[in-house]
């Protein structure tokens, strides 16, 4: 097909094309169908979901052990500890901002509307 098309397209450019062939399927415009599913796509769609739940459960755990180490550390005055857990929750706050627009980022690279 594609040395059909590109055959075509040297005619085109030399002129000689008919106008007669102009008329026929090959010659018009490349179809161009819509994405359509394939059958069992629902239960991938149902495990991203999961997967998804799950993110969403690791972060909020996160950002609550990260409060944890933190309190814990600065409680008996282990100040590594206080750092790490400071940093868990900035981690787990990123981690969210991420979450929350990944889908708006993927969508907009992908060029998807």
């Amino acid at each position: 097909m594609v040395v059909e098309l590109a055959h075509l397209a040297h005619l085109a450019h030399e002129g000689l094309l008919a106008a007669g062939a102009a008329s026929s399927p090959a010659a018009g415009a490349i179809p161009n169908p819509a994405p359509v599913a394939p059958p069992g796509s629902e239960k991938i769609v149902q495990v991203v979901g999961y997967i998804k739940w799950g993110a969403g459960l690791a972060l909020l755990a996160g950002f609550f052990a990260g409060i944890l180490v933190f309190a814990g550390g600065r409680w008996v005055d282990h100040h590594r500890a206080g750092r790490i857990g400071s940093t868990m929750i900035i981690a787990s706050l990123f981690g969210g901002l991420l979450y929350g627009i990944g889908y708006t980022m993927i969508t907009s690279f992908a060029g998807a509307s």
